[in-house]
């Protein structure tokens, strides 16, 4: 699978092939369409994973993304998801194949 990063998705512009990503962290939750936001996502990490709701709140990274065939596209909602996932690209990446396979 190969994984594009741009920002060609925007909230508000989000059909049933696209979805959320949250990442705090080693753990990752993401939802398949766009019914659930990045808050929801984030309290179910923080549920899933045992961690403090409030630190996940505040410093998990968040992605929308759409799966294209073979590619999926993963597009940063902020500036700082978008320098903390360049930053450890390889990592990211590899979290993110590993959550989106299914």
């Amino acid at each position: 699978m190969e994984i594009v990063i741009n920002r060609s998705i925007q909230d508000g512009k989000l059909n049933a092939s696209t979805g959320r990503i949250v990442i705090y962290r080693e753990f990752i939750e993401i939802s398949r369409g766009p019914a659930r936001d990045h808050n929801d996502l984030s309290r179910a990490l923080a549920s899933k994973y045992k961690q403090p709701r409030d630190m996940v709140m505040s410093n998990s990274i968040r992605f929308y993304y759409e799966r294209d065939g073979n590619k999926t596209i993963v597009c940063p909602v902020r500036k700082l998801d978008e320098d903390e996932l360049l930053s450890r690209q390889d990592y990211y990446i590899d979290l993110i194949k590993s959550a989106i396979k299914i």
